[in-house]
């Protein structure tokens, strides 16, 4: 009875954390596209590199409506752009099945709020931009 108290307990906390990381990024919804650069550290080389070339271009992430998110340990930090939420790294790790210890990822989220683009080494920020510019709202103007 405790064990299936206690896992199910876990469970709803999960949950709750998985909503509190959609809540925070529904806040971006409709306004902005979110790219969210995960890492173990934020020493990680695939990390560091991935910064200075997207920073690189801050008027290509402008133009895109970009909000840049480093989530890189435990703690999260604007690289670009205004968010207008809390983020938990914990539950964006969660929400996204992501290990603290999982190496370098990029998940690319659309206006829509869904994910768009996955990227698991650095890239460079153009083929970013190909994926963002292909797309409806895009191209539409939004």
């Amino acid at each position: 009875m405790k064990l299936s108290l206690f896992m199910a307990s876990v469970g709803l906390l999960a949950s709750l954390s998985s909503a509190s990381a959609q809540g925070d990024l529904d806040a971006l919804r409709w306004k902005n596209r979110i790219l969210i650069l995960f890492a173990p550290s934020d020493g990680d080389p695939s990390f560091t590199r991935q910064s200075r070339l997207l920073l690189a271009d801050e008027k290509g992430l402008a133009e895109r409506e970009l909000v840049v998110l480093g989530v890189a340990g435990g703690k999260v930090e604007t690289l670009f752009g205004d968010p207008r939420a809390k983020h938990d790294a914990g539950a964006l790790r969660r929400h996204f099945g992501l290990d603290a210890r999982a190496p370098f990822e990029a998940i690319l989220i659309g206006k829509d709020g869904g994910v768009k683009w996955r990227q698991d080494a650095p890239f460079e920020p153009r083929d970013m931009n190909a994926v963002i510019d292909a797309m409806p709202m895009r191209r539409a103007g939004r």
